[in-house]
């Protein structure tokens, strides 16, 4: 899990919007469909994109899409700021929480730690709408 959540920094760190698939089968289990509100299996998350300081898009492989909203606002989370989490389990889960990383001095250091809210689940209509929202915000 350690690898993946390094990787995933390393992504965001050069600007990559799709993180690597790791170990991913396409296979849905009930167990991950029992836990999507709560958690997300992490070999099955595909992209991350930030969307402002309180929602987070997760692309999931096979087509899903998450929406997770913090329950408090994370004043340094902005749209294409780098993040990381880091989690024992093989999920991210609502109860754990997303490091925002700052650059200083051409490296990244540990800033806000946030945590997460629920996993809703989208439609592709939902995500589509909420990136083109979070572009429109931008310009």
């Amino acid at each position: 899990m350690r690898a993946l959540s390094l990787l995933a920094v390393a992504a965001m760190a050069f600007g990559l919007t799709a993180l690597p698939v790791l170990a991913a089968t396409g296979d849905h289990t009930a167990q991950d469909t029992a836990d999507e509100k709560n958690c997300i299996p992490l070999k099955r998350i595909r992209n991350v994109e930030v969307l402002d300081h309180e929602r987070i898009l997760f692309r999931m492989t096979g087509g899903d899409h998450y929406l997770n909203t913090l329950p408090h606002p994370c004043p340094s989370l902005r749209r294409n700021k780098p993040i990381m989490y880091r989690t024992s389990l093989s999920s991210l889960c609502s109860l754990d929480s997303i490091r925002v990383l700052e650059t200083y001095g051409g490296g990244y250091y540990p800033g806000a730690s946030c945590g997460l809210g629920e996993f809703t689940p989208i439609s592709d209509e939902e995500f589509k709408a909420l990136k083109d929202e979070s572009r429109a915000e931008k310009q």
